[in-house]
C-alpha cells in the first residue's frame, strides 16, 4: 500500500505491507508526527478510515488546529486522545480504551504518537511485557500501524519496540551555517527490498518531500555513437575531431577568467539555435545575472528559455541537496527533452558535500544520467593558476570524462595571453597543439593561423 508520500514508498521498494508496524523514530523535531499525520491523510483521501491516537496533554481542538496549518491535512481524520501522564502510570486501561476504539471504528490505518511514554514508570520488564501485549492487539487489529518514538538512533536496537515492528524508519537532522539538512534511513525493513543509505527531505506546509538517494546504473543497452556534436566554435570543433561525440561528458578546466563560463554558453546556445535543447546547471550566477552576462555576447538566453529551448537550473552551493538536486536535473531532461547540458562549476559542490567520497559518488552518478539519457554534456572546473600550468589535474571528475580540455592565461609584454589544450579524448584523434584564443563581443574566438 502507498504511504502517500513521494520518495517513501521509492525506499521503502513500493510501499508498505497491510498489515504492519512501523515505527517512525528520532528525536522531537525531526518531523515524526509530519511524516505520519501525512500518510494518514494521504489515505483518507482515498477513502481509508484512520485513527490518529495522541498521547498528549493537548486537547483534541488544539490538535486539529495545528495540524490545519498543513495543506495535506484532512478534516474527516478520527483523533483520539490519551493523557500522557495516565499512560506513564497505567497502560492497560490505555490499551483497554484503545481496544475499545478499534473495534468500533475498525481503522484501515492507525497512528500512534508517541509510544515511547507508555508504561515509562514501569520496571524494565514489565513495561516489556506490556509491549507485547501490545503486539498481540495489533494482530487483531489488522491495520496499517505506525508508532511514533523519540529514540536516538543508538538506543533503537536495544528498546523493546524493535522487537514487535516490522519496520524501522529513522528520522535525523544537522545544522550548519546556513541551513538544516533532514535525513530519513530504513533501519528495519520486513519481507521488502530498499534502498539503502541516507536520504534526504525537507518540511513545509504541504508536508514531508524526501529525495531518494540512489547510484544511478549504467545502461548497458547504450550502443556507440560516431554522431558529432557541435560546440557552436569551429575551429574547436576542427580540434576535436568534428566536435564532441553525441552523449559524452566533457571536462573544462582552467582558473577564473579564462572564459569557461563563455564556452559553455557557446555549447548550449548552438544547440537551442538549432532545435536541440539545453539545461544550465549554475551556482553562483542567479538567472538574471546568467541573462546579462550572455546578452553582452549578443545571446538571447532569457528568449531561449522563455520558448522552453534552454532550463537554467540554479542553486546556491551552500543550500545544495544532492539527492533533490539529481531528481530535479533528471527531470528537467525530460520534460524538455535535452540533448545538451552545460555545468558550471563542478567545485561548487564542494561547499555541500563535505565527504570527498560522496562528492566523486554524486559527480559519477550525474555523469551516468548523462550517459544514459543520451544527453552531451559540458563540465566546467576551477583551478588555480598555478596547476593551469600543468598538463595533470587532481580533479574528481578526469577519469570519468570522455574529454578534457584545458584553458591557460599568462601576462606577457604584449598583454594577457590565453591559450587552449585538449589534454585527452576518449574514442577519437584531436589537435594535440596547444592554441591561442580571445574572448571578444562574439564570444570564444580561435584564430585560424593558431590551428595546427
Amino acid at each position: 500500500m502507498s504511504t502517500g508520500i513521494d520518495g517513501l514508498d521509492d525506499i521503502l521498494g513500493g510501499g508498505i505491507l497491510s498489515p504492519s508496524t512501523t515505527l517512525i523514530a528520532g528525536t522531537p523535531g525531526t518531523g515524526r508526527t509530519t511524516l505520519g499525520i501525512q500518510s494518514l491523510c494521504a489515505a483518507a483521501k482515498k477513502g481509508e478510515k484512520v485513527l490518529y491516537v495522541a498521547i498528549t496533554s493537548k486537547s483534541e481542538s488544539l490538535i486539529r488546529q495545528i495540524l490545519s496549518r498543513f495543506s495535506f491535512f484532512e478534516e474527516n481524520i478520527k483523533i483520539h486522545t490519551f493523557n500522557v501522564g495516565s499512560v506513564e502510570r497505567d497502560p492497560l486501561s490505555m490499551l483497554v480504551e484503545l481496544g475499545n476504539v478499534v473495534s468500533s471504528l475498525k481503522p484501515d490505518r492507525i497512528l500512534i504518537d508517541p509510544v515511547t511514554p507508555i508504561g515509562f514508570g514501569f520496571p524494565e520488564a514489565e513495561r516489556r511485557r506490556f509491549m507485547y501485549s501490545l503486539n498481540a492487539a495489533l494482530n487483531e487489529w489488522n491495520a496499517v500501524v505506525y508508532f511514533i518514538g523519540t529514540l536516538e538512533i543508538d538506543n533503537i536496537k536495544s528498546n523493546v519496540i524493535s522487537d514487535i515492528v516490522d519496520n524501522i524508519i529513522y528520522l535525523s537532522q544537522s545544522f550548519k551555517t546556513h541551513v538544516t539538512r533532514r535525513y530519513i534511513k530504513l533501519i528495519k525493513v520486513t519481507g521488502m527490498s530498499y534502498i539503502q543509505g541516507d536520504h534526504t527531505f525537507e518540511i513545509g506546509t504541504d508536508g514531508i518531500s524526501i529525495y531518494p538517494k540512489g547510484l544511478e546504473q549504467a545502461n548497458y543497452f547504450l550502443t556507440a555513437s560516431d554522431e558529432r556534436i557541435s560546440t557552436g566554435i569551429y575551429h574547436l570543433d576542427k580540434m576535436l575531431g568534428g566536435g564532441f561525440i553525441k552523449g559524452s561528458s566533457n571536462l573544462i578546466v582552467g582558473p577564473t577568467g579564462t572564459g569557461k563560463t563563455v564556452l559553455g554558453l557557446h555549447f548550449v546556445m548552438e544547440g537551442a539555435k538549432n532545435g536541440e535543447a539545453g539545461i544550465i546547471i549554475n551556482f553562483e550566477e542567479t538567472p538574471e545575472e546568467l541573462y546579462l552576462h550572455a546578452f553582452n555576447f549578443g545571446w538571447n538566453l532569457r528568449e531561449m528559455e522563455k520558448i522552453g529551448k534552454i532550463k537554467i537550473i540554479h542553486t546556491l552551493p551552500f543550500s545544495l541537496d544532492p539527492n533533490k538536486h539529481i531528481i530535479q536535473i533528471k527531470k528537467n531532461i525530460k520534460e524538455i527533452k535535452a540533448h545538451r547540458i552545460f555545468l558550471d562549476d563542478m567545485e561548487s559542490f564542494n561547499c555541500s558535500i563535505i565527504d570527498p567520497m560522496e562528492t566523486k559518488e554524486h559527480i559519477a552518478t550525474l555523469t551516468r544520467i548523462f550517459r544514459n539519457e543520451e544527453v552531451t554534456s559540458l563540465l566546467a572546473c576551477h583551478i588555480p593558476q598555478i596547476k593551469a600550468c600543468s598538463k595533470t589535474f587532481d580533479i574528481q571528475i578526469s577519469p570519468v570524462a570522455d574529454s578534457v580540455i584545458t584553458l591557460q592565461q599568462k601576462l606577457t609584454s604584449s598583454g594577457l595571453q590565453k591559450s587552449l589544450y585538449i589534454l585527452k579524448m576518449r574514442g577519437s584523434d584531436h589537435g594535440t597543439t596547444p592554441v591561442r584564443y580571445e574572448i571578444k563581443s562574439s564570444g570564444f574566438v580561435i584564430e585560424n593561423n593558431f590551428i595546427s
